[in-house]
């Protein structure tokens, strides 16, 4: 198991490569780089044509790792994903005949979900057990993903005709909901000096350090007084048991256990990351929004209002007493 300082150092050093590559998403990268150190899935949200693909391509490649890209639309299947069993002939002999399984995309170290909303949900649900049990049961026989295993998918906010929405099921194993901004003037100025074909970052020194660092944020130390706070804070999310107004004015529905234990890790990782041995309260408020933007449901209210997740989220973190 890495230690604290080489992991630290690794994640800085990481968000700095990225950093070079995408221009004007400083934060995201940063957040980003918390699904990988935590070894979760991410769920990037945002217009078409700000970096969500190269972002994802060049995590793998600075890691060591395939990557594959699954472009979801309405008439994609499980099978497309999956893959199956399928009839090969015999080379030698045309007429001998074998039933040989033939693996799907879904058997690669890093997964880009394309557009994931675009697909039916019976095609969305192919992902449910290969993201939370890292395996895949076709045809009764259950056959283990590889070791890393990560699945980023994005979704455009703009256009709804012919999407889907996620389940809150599906939504729940994300760690982290990204928004991705536009970048600002200057970034986006040496964006459009970019020449049309850029390289891909090579295979990092510290790529085994980040692959192998859950144990290392896990160990990342945190008060009582916070830790109680963390799970306050996912409670108040939850209209039918928060004494806040903003839970019960503007949420349908809160978030569940599993979004404590997400905003936990996600906390001990953006400590980590900032070389810090114990989680601080700026983390768990700065970390929030991602971690629970898509685990709480909004009611007529908020919708018709115009307030968004993030800011409910945000008022109820602040609101919380710690």
């Amino acid at each position: 198991m890495p230690d604290f300082q080489e992991t630290s150092y690794a994640s800085q050093k990481f968000v700095e490569l990225l950093n070079n590559k995408v221009f004007g998403q400083s934060e995201i990268i940063e957040h980003i780089v918390i699904a990988v150190i935590c070894n979760e899935h991410a769920l990037l949200t945002g217009a078409p044509g700000v970096a969500k693909t190269t972002l994802v391509r060049n995590i793998a490649s600075a890691l060591g790792n395939k990557y594959k890209r699954i472009q979801f639309t309405p008439d994609l299947t499980p099978f497309d994903i999956l893959g199956g069993d399928t009839i090969q002939f015999d080379e030698k002999d045309p007429n001998l005949k074998k039933i040989v399984f033939t693996p799907g995309p879904i058997f690669s170290p890093f997964i880009l979900a394309d557009e994931i909303n675009r697909a039916s949900p019976r095609t969305q649900s192919a992902l449910l057990e290969a993201m939370q049990e890292r395996q895949v049961s076709i045809g009764g026989v259950s056959r283990a993903l590889p070791s890393p295993f990560y699945v980023f998918a994005t979704q455009n906010p703009i256009e709804n005709e012919g999407t889907f929405p996620l389940p809150e099921a599906q939504l729940d194993r994300f760690l982290l909901n990204l928004e991705i901004p536009y970048p600002d003037f200057d970034s986006e100025i040496k964006v459009a000096c970019l020449p049309k074909k850029i390289e891909d970052l090579a295979a990092a020194p510290f790529a085994k350090t980040l692959l192998n660092s859950r144990e290392t944020v896990e160990n990342v130390s945190i008060s009582k007084e916070l830790l109680s706070g963390v799970v306050r804070i996912v409670r108040n999310t939850r209209p039918q048991e928060s004494k806040l107004n903003v839970a019960k004015d503007y949420l349908d529905f809160g978030a569940s256990p599993r979004a404590t234990q997400a905003l936990l890790i996600a906390s001990k990782a953006i400590a980590l990351i900032r070389g810090k041995t114990e989680v601080q309260f700026e983390h768990i408020a700065e970390i929030a929004p991602a971690v629970l933007r898509h685990r709480c449901i909004l009611n007529f209210r908020s919708l018709s209002e115009k307030r968004s997740s993030s800011n409910i989220i945000n008022q109820i973190v602040q609101e919380t007493i710690l």
